[in-house]
C-alpha cells in the first residue's frame, strides 16, 4: 500500500479506477476483473512463462525495473514500486509522455491529480507484462510516485493477481510466472484475493485471537488501526508503546505519523512462524475497518508490511488464493535505534521535521515541528531518497548525529542523540 498521499486518496483512487474500468475512453478495459487464464492473451501475450529480476528493497519497500517500448520502438526502463495493496497501474507524467500515451479527463484529490490512459507495452525481464484491461493512470505533475521515493510507477495487486509471484527479500529477487507453472514452496496460509482490487488477505494470531490483515508489500512498516492499538494497550499495559513514527515506520505522511502510535507486540504468529517483538504503527480509526475492508474478501484491522516481510521469501499463488512464507533472515532488534524525529519529504525535494518522538524529549529544547532539515552529518538531504535520510539517522544508542536545521530563514546546528525509541 503506497500511502503516498493519504489513506483517503488511496481509497479515492481504488474506487475511481474501478469505475473507469467499466467505462469507455483511455484506461478503459472490457472488464475490471481479469481471470488468470487471460494472462497469456492480448497484445502482450507470449509463450514465456516466467521471469526473475533484481528486487531492490529500500526502506523495506520493493522495487523492480520495467521495460517499456516508446513509439519509435526504442526501450525505456523505469523503476516501479511493487505493491500488492496498490489500486492502479500508475505512471508519473514524464514517463507517460515519453511513451506517447494519451490522457483522459483529469481527476483531483486534494493536491494530487490523475488522468486515465491506455495501457503501454511493458516487460519484466524477458517476459511481456499483460496489462490488457488494466486500470492505468497517470500522476499529473509528478516526477516520482511520492516525495522521497524515486519510483516512476506503481505495479499493483490487480495486475499481479494475473500471475504467480515471489518476493525473495533476502535474496534480492522478484519472480513473476504464469499461473500453474510454478511449484510453491514454504509454509502455506490461506490468502483469499478480492477479485476486484486484487488485494490478498491473510490472518495473524496476536495473543489468543486471529486478526485479518492486508498482505501489503507497498508499506514499509506493519500498520494497525489506532482503535486496535488502544485496545491492546488497555489489555496489555506492559506492551511497549510510544508516540511518533520513526525509522521505517516514517513513510512520509506528516502529522498522521507524528501523532501516531508505535507498539511492540511480544508475539506475532503468521502461518507456522512465531515472531517476537515485531513493531507496528497506527493508522487513524476507520482506515482499515471502514475503507480498506471494503476492498478485501473479509474485514481487516491492518496491513502486514515490509518490516516483517523483509525477512521472508514471500510467494503468492493468486489463482489458488494461497500465500507461502519461507523465513530466510532474522529481524533486526535495533531497527528503531535512531534519532527520534519524524521527517516529511516535500515535493521540491526538501525535508521538514514533522514531529519529535516523546522519547527524544531533550530535542524539544532546540528543534521544533516545521523546522526545515538541511543536513544530517555530511548528507545534504534535499533531493535524497527518504530511505537514505532515515538511514542517516540510525546508529547505536549513545551516539549522536549533527543536524543542520533552518527556521525563519536562519540555519542552526543540533547535536541529536540516537536512542532506542522502542
Amino acid at each position: 500500500m503506497p500511502y503516498a498521499l493519504s489513506e483517503k486518496t488511496r481509497t479515492f483512487l481504488c474506487v475511481m479506477l474501478i469505475l473507469i474500468s467499466q467505462q469507455g475512453g483511455p484506461g478503459a478495459g472490457a472488464s475490471a476483473v481479469i481471470s488468470p487464464e487471460q494472462t497469456s492473451g492480448g497484445p502482450n501475450g507470449s509463450a514465456k512463462t516466467s521471469a526473475t529480476v533484481a528486487l531492490l528493497v529500500e526502506n523495506n519497500r520493493p522495487f523492480i525495473d520495467l521495460e517499456f517500448t516508446r513509439p519509435d520502438k526504442s526501450i525505456r526502463k523505469a523503476r516501479f514500486w511493487v505493491d500488492t495493496g496498490g489500486g492502479g497501474f500508475i505512471m508519473v507524467e514524464p514517463l507517460a509522455r515519453d511513451l506517447g500515451l494519451k490522457f483522459g479527463p483529469v481527476m483531483s484529490e486534494g493536491e494530487s491529480q490523475f488522468a486515465a490512459t491506455d495501457s503501454p507495452v511493458a516487460r519484466i525481464g524477458s517476459m511481456p507484462l499483460n496489462l490488457e484491461g488494466a486500470r492505468t493512470m497517470v500522476a499529473i505533475g509528478q516526477s516520482s510516485m511520492m516525495p522521497g521515493v524515486p519510483a516512476e510507477g506503481l505495479l499493483p495487486g490487480h495486475v499481479l493477481m494475473r500471475y504467480h509471484v515471489v518476493f525473495d527479500y533476502p535474496a534480492g529477487k522478484f519472480t513473476i510466472s504464469k499461473p500453474g507453472t510454478v511449484k510453491p514452496r514454504g509454509s502455506s496460509l490461506p490468502s483469499p484475493i478480492n477479485q476486484r482490487s486484487g488485494f490478498p488477505r491473510i490472518e495473524a494470531k496476536i495473543g489468543d485471537q486471529s486478526y485479518g490483515f492486508l498482505l501489503d508489500t507497498g508499506a514499509s512498516f506493519t500498520m494497525v488501526s489506532q482503535e486496535m492499538l488502544d485496545k491492546w494497550g488497555a489489555e496489555h499495559a506492559d506492551w511497549p508503546r510510544v508516540k511518533g513514527a520513526v525509522g521505517a515506520a516514517n513513510m512520509g505522511l506528516g502529522a498522521i505519523e507524528a501523532d501516531g502510535t508505535m507498539m511492540r507486540v511480544p508475539r506475532f504468529e503468521i502461518s507456522s512462524y512465531q515472531l517476537t517483538g515485531a513493531a507496528v504503527v497506527s493508522r487513524p480509526k476507520g482506515t482499515f475497518e471502514r475503507y480498506m475492508s471494503q476492498m478485501m474478501t473479509a474485514p481487516i484491522v491492518g496491513a502486514i508490511g515490509g518490516n516483517i516481510l523483509k525477512t521472508f521469501r514471500v510467494e503468492i499463488d493468486y489463482a489458488n488464493g494461497t500465500a507461502f512464507l519461507e523465513r530466510k533472515a532474522q529481524a533486526d532488534p535495533h531497527d528503531l535505534d535512531v534519532v527520534g524525529i519524524t521527517v516529511l519529504p516535500q515535493r521540491d525535494g526538501s525535508y521538514s521535521v514533522a514531529g519529535i518522538s516523546e522519547q527524544n524529549s531533550q530535542m524539544f529544547q532546540s528543534a521544533r515541528r516545521g523546522d526545515r532539515l538541511i543536513q544530517v552529518e555530511s548528507l545534504k538531504v534535499t533531493g535524497a531518497p527518504i530511505a537514505r535520510v532515515i538511514d542517516s539517522l540510525r546508529g547505536k544508542p549513545g551516539e549522536t548525529r549533527l543536524l543542520v536545521l533552518e527556521r525563519d530563514g536562519k540555519q542552526f546546528e543540533v547535536r541529536a542523540p540516537i536512542i532506542r525509541v522502542l
